[in-house]
């Protein structure tokens, strides 16, 4: 089973009778396809993390009961669990999961005490990992940047989910840059997102009006959350100048407005356009064309508009939520009852149970 990432939307009635009225929250840690909670290690602190932008999703977790107090040795370590080793973690309720990471073991540990047992910490990535830790020079000429997208995804076994840019560019080159910033680049500089879930790679177009995973209710199924709107950062437009390469003439290129997610009315630049004509960003390119230089403009405004609004929240640990997919909050009052991105998803089992925390973003109040 895979990390699901598509856009399938929940009820959580549904989610209620999958799991079991949500009952006794449980977990399966895989290493090399091997489970470690039935091997006996008892692990504890689980918790795994998905994040958007220029971040990995990682996992963490200890086993309290490694160390062997006969042999004075320590069970697993440096044998199932090691560095480099492929892990999936799947996490639900009583036998019911689903999987919510794929990836590498990068890190473990010990930790002994002056009093009690040692303790190992295990912590790992996903395989963007693999996408980082090296810096690349590269050029691709007369190639769509989805092509491009394409060669480094099998570069490290991963399956690409792109959606094609259409046109080709003359001259794209990548420059003492890891080919996960580059890819990030190139999808920001493309009006994409890009992203590694599991075992795929995403370079797709942004979708404001895309399905929202579920509905959460403040009260019920929202334990806690909290709001801000802030236009400190906010521009009535963005405007991208740079030179041609072929004819020498400049061109420059205005951001168009914001596409709105959800149904609130006023953006970042709506707002600012009210208290002053002057709020505009300029950027600047050396080589570009109208079409490259007008995407940029786009993108550039994207980013500032989405920082209009920002929350944090907890609620009953549902795996299906993770970074990258709409959430849609109700009971919080007209401005914020509305669709809102996930950037940030933390699931944690502990002795506290199953809780799932987020961060969101929006552009509209």
């Amino acid at each position: 089973m895979t990390v699901k990432f598509d856009t399938t939307t929940y009820e959580l009635s549904q989610l209620e009778s999958k799991y079991r009225s949500f009952f006794a929250p449980a977990f399966e840690i895989l290493i090399d396809g091997q489970n470690l909670v039935r091997i006996g290690a008892a692990v504890q602190g689980l918790r795994v993390t998905s994040r958007t932008g220029m971040f990995s999703d990682h996992f963490s977790f200890r086993i309290s009961n490694a160390f062997d107090p006969v042999a004075r040795s320590l069970n697993w370590l440096g044998s199932l669990v090691d560095v480099g080793k492929s892990i999936t973690i799947k996490m639900g309720y009583t036998d019911r999961f689903e999987t919510v990471f794929e990836g590498l073991v990068t890190g473990v540990g010990v930790d002994y005490p002056t009093g009690g047992l040692p303790v190992v910490s295990v912590k790992g990535m996903d395989k963007s990992m693999l996408m980082m830790r090296s810096k690349q020079s590269s050029q691709w000429k007369d190639k769509k940047a989805s092509d491009v997208a394409r060669q480094i995804a099998s570069k490290y076994g991963l399956t690409p989910d792109v959606d094609d840019t259409m046109s080709p560019i003359p001259r794209i080159e990548q420059h003492r840059v890891s080919d996960f910033h580059f890819l990030h680049s190139l999808a920001f500089d493309n009006e994409r997102d890009f992203m590694v879930v599991g075992s795929k790679l995403y370079f797709k177009k942004r979708n404001p009006s895309a399905a929202e995973v579920l509905t959460l209710t403040y009260g019920k199924s929202l334990l806690s959350y909290s709001a801000e709107v802030d236009i400190s950062n906010q521009v009535t437009q963005v405007v991208v100048r740079g030179i041609d390469p072929d004819t020498h003439e400049p061109i420059e290129a205005k951001s168009k407005a914001v596409d709105i997610i959800g149904s609130n009315g006023r953006s970042g630049p709506n707002i600012m356009g009210a208290l002053s004509s002057y709020l505009i960003e300029t950027e600047f390119m050396e080589d570009t064309t109208v079409a490259a230089a007008q995407k940029l403009a786009d993108s550039i405004m994207h980013d500032k508009a989405m920082e209009l609004v920002t929350g944090s929240g907890t609620c009953i640990g549902l795996p299906e939520i993770r970074a990258g997919r709409f959430i849609k909050l109700q009971n919080v009052g007209r401005l914020f009852n509305q669709p809102m991105l996930l950037n940030n998803v933390v699931h944690a089992i502990d002795t506290n149970g199953y809780v799932t925390s987020f961060n969101v973003e929006g552009n509209a109040i």
